[in-house]
């Protein structure tokens, strides 16, 4: 059997691990890169649940259990950080005893922590908290899973397709036989297959439209804004109900401040806007007084794929961070045809097995889930080691990023920046862009360089101010006399 996955963020590949530890061969197929999407586009927590207790409690409950489980089977892709929920005087004391009588019962741990010891660990934090909890959250290096979900597939006799988009479906009666696709070259093809799963996050509505389907797919941006360097160890959220500018998350040596929540019409991810960033610094001195003076390297924009079934909301707050697994053969009578909506990274596991049983029994596939027990292998993505005489030149000297580093790297610009960190340090590519990116082929290098360029701009330019208005200045100098781009 041969099941086609479209979209390769954490909920395709997700699904494409339980499938092929089923012994089914997959074809994920991707318009983009992997990654390219929401899971390439998130503030990096490994939800313990203790944000959605009251507001989402079945998707709280998951994120716990995942928490949990993901910790064993894909441990080089987890740091188990721990996590504080903060109450500040005046917050409200009715949300705060719904939250605790809500933690014990759905089983997640939560535990009180005295005001003066929290504080001496992080003194940076506000004199007005109230009280506070621990809780165990943690942070999922979303990069490195997606390389080890990809390896791990492709061990096992699975394929990836980039730049290779779904156009349609090519059916037998009403049961799918095919996948029409449009590869990079333009050129056009059928993949025959047996089934095929739309997980296209935000695009799922499109997707399912080619199909000739409705899919209520309410996409929803927040807005992030990242650190230089990582003055927290431990997850910070605001003991309330959710909402913009509440949870700053370490996240290798950064840290990041999220979120907004914006109802938008379109998949694509806006540019960041300066006014958004000033009002999520001005949120986020609630709980840090003094963040103006922390260096902000840049802003960006994710795009929530949230599942509405009622239709779509203009309050995307209001909308359930759970996720849903569509059979169209019960509700459309295309048989062969599934979707998986919504969730969140912390529970890509556990949307494929759910993927995964529904598929097994509609499609008399006889053979069980294995993903609760089967390690998800890191050693294709391991970080080279070695003398660093014997790894080349230093071409990004913020990450320090050698030769050696790029060449076990794939290619194209976005797999090596996710593969190495390259440009996402202070200067912000200004000086390794060029650098890296001469690695790769001839002809690409002025487009991967002038696409990376301009990504690496947005996002400067909605905390442009201070040292990052001084930094787009060179990083234009630079561009327009040394490297004679266009700018």
């Amino acid at each position: 059997m041969r099941v086609v996955v479209i979209g390769a963020g954490a909920t395709g590949l997700g699904v494409a691990w339980d499938l092929t530890l089923r012994g089914i061969e997959v074809i994920v197929l991707e318009a983009q890169e992997v990654g390219a999407g929401t899971s390439g586009r998130f503030h990096g927590l490994l939800h313990s649940g203790g944000r959605y207790l009251v507001t989402d409690p079945s998707a709280a409950k998951e994120c716990y259990q995942e928490n949990m489980l993901l910790r064993d089977i894909a441990s080089e892709a987890v740091v188990v950080t721990g996590g504080y929920f903060v109450k500040k005087y005046g917050d409200d004391d009715v949300f705060e005893s719904d939250w605790l009588n809500q933690a014990e019962k759905l089983g997640v741990p939560v535990h009180p922590v005295s005001v003066g010891d929290l504080r001496r660990e992080m003194e940076m934090l506000t004199e007005q908290i109230e009280r506070s909890y621990w809780v165990p959250d943690g942070v999922l290096e979303g990069f490195k899973m997606l390389a080890m979900l990809v390896q791990a597939i492709q061990s096992r006799g699975s394929q990836l397709l980039e730049h290779t988009k779904a156009t349609g479906l090519r059916l037998e009666g009403d049961r799918v036989s095919g996948v029409e696709v449009e590869e990079r070259s333009g050129g056009t093809r059928v993949i025959d297959c047996d089934a095929v799963v739309n997980t296209a996050g935000p695009w799922a509505g499109l997707v399912a439209r080619d199909w000739g389907l409705d899919i209520k797919v309410q996409p929803s941006y927040g807005l992030m804004l990242i650190f230089a360097n990582r003055r927290l160890d431990k997850v910070v959220n605001r003991l309330k109900s959710p909402s913009d500018g509440d949870i700053f998350v370490p996240h290798q040596e950064v840290v990041i401040l999220g979120t907004t929540d914006v109802a938008q019409p379109s998949p694509e991810a806006p540019l960041p806007r300066r006014s958004e960033a000033v009002r999520l610094m001005e949120l986020g001195t609630e709980l840090i007084p003094d963040l103006g003076s922390w260096r902000v390297l840049r802003g960006f924009n994710g795009v929530r794929p949230l599942y509405e079934p009622s239709g779509i909301t203009g309050d995307s707050r209001t909308v359930s961070r759970d996720f849903a697994v569509l059979d169209h053969s019960e509700q459309d009578g295309l048989l062969g045809a599934f979707s998986v909506l919504g969730g969140k990274w912390t529970t890509f596991r556990l949307m494929g097995e759910t993927l995964g049983n529904q598929l097994a029994k509609t499609l008399n596939v006889d053979s069980p889930g294995r993903s609760r027990e089967i390690a998800i292998d890191a050693r294709a993505t391991r970080p080279v080691t070695g003398a660093v005489g014997d790894r080349g030149a230093l071409l990004c000297e913020c990450e320090q990023v050698y030769e050696a580093d790029i060449e076990q790297t794939a290619s194209s610009a976005m797999q090596r920046r996710f593969g190495t960190w390259f440009s996402m340090g202070p200067c912000q590519g200004t000086f390794c862009a060029h650098r890296v990116l001469g690695r790769g082929s001839e002809e690409s290098f002025t487009q991967e360089l002038t696409t990376l360029r301009r990504e690496r701009e947005h996002g400067l330019v909605a905390v442009g101010w201070g040292a990052n208005a001084r930094l787009i200045a060179l990083e234009q100098s630079i561009a327009a006399q040394s490297l004679g781009e266009e700018l």
